[in-house]
């Protein structure tokens, strides 16, 4: 029952979207899951039983999303994922796609932000204010429509020891990355190549055959770079003389102190997860 109505309610979708594009899609697929009912028929057997029979692509190749993603419905131009979770939070981050998700089981504790951008740095960097906008606890039955990119900014604080969501969405946007927030005000958009570029450069550092010196290393791949080790206690000595490096680069050319923003926004996150234990 629980396919059937999942297929159902992509059908409903791809007639939507052929009509009237994805502009208001979050708005369309809320209702659609709403009058749906699909959490009353919630079955994990039905779930394992459509993985191992292989009829539905995944929209996840690997395990790189939530502790288990599955997509359970295919249609033309959106498709339903059911994202299981432990007890942990999310990044605070933005969306490449449309459409909402709906609560199956345990508990979502989700706050809404807005971001006013102050200052652009490079191309994929920004400073600005996060604010909250509204906390709500989602249960089994609840909806949260989630719009394009900035229009919808959250974190999701999955609360029981096991919390399943499903999300009822449009594939990603080509050329849109989503990005990533601090509390301290730092936005960081998750572009593919520029992660690309800061994997290499890490693995460069690790097999001892890049020249520091020489290195064309970009104010958003340092900037990305300082992101991804904050907190790193790697002893390579090229890897610390690069991070001191960079830090001081970024200090000095941007005016920020990445190590800093990231230590501010841990401090914060800790009072948040305070408040919910």
């Amino acid at each position: 029952m629980f396919l059937e109505i999942a297929k159902k309610i992509t059908r409903k979708g791809d007639a939507f979207i052929e009509k009237n594009g994805i502009r208001n899609f979050h708005k369309a697929s809320a209702e659609l899951l709403a009058a749906s009912e699909i959490h009353k028929h919630f079955n994990v057997e039905e779930i394992v039983g459509s993985v191992f029979s292989g009829k539905t692509p995944q929209h996840f190749k690997s395990l790189e999303f939530s502790d288990l993603p599955v997509t359970v419905a295919q249609g033309k131009n959106c498709f339903i994922d059911i994202y299981f979770w432990r007890r942990r939070p999310t990044v605070i981050h933005n969306h490449h796609f449309a459409g909402s998700f709906m609560c199956l089981l345990g508990n979502n504790v989700d706050l809404e932000f807005t971001f006013t951008k102050e200052r652009t740095i490079g191309k994929y960097h920004q400073l600005g204010k996060l604010e909250l906008k509204q906390t709500r606890n989602i249960q089994s039955g609840h909806i949260a429509e989630i719009a394009f990119l900035d229009k919808f900014i959250h974190q999701n604080h999955h609360q029981a020891d096991l919390t399943v969501n499903l999300c009822f969405r449009t594939p990603q946007k080509p050329g849109k990355s989503l990005a990533n927030y601090l509390f301290s005000g730092l936005r960081y958009e998750k572009n593919v190549d520029l992660m690309g570029r800061v994997a290499r450069l890490q693995k460069f550092i690790d097999l001892d055959v890049v020249d520091i010196g020489k290195s064309r290393i970009t104010n958003d791949d340092a900037i990305h770079f300082l992101i991804m080790t904050s907190g790193s206690e790697r002893g390579n000595p090229k890897f610390i003389e690069l991070r001191k490096q960079l830090n001081k680069r970024v200090k000095n050319e941007c005016g920020i102190d990445i190590d800093k923003l990231i230590r501010d926004h841990d401090t914060k996150m800790e009072e948040i997860e305070n408040e919910y234990e």
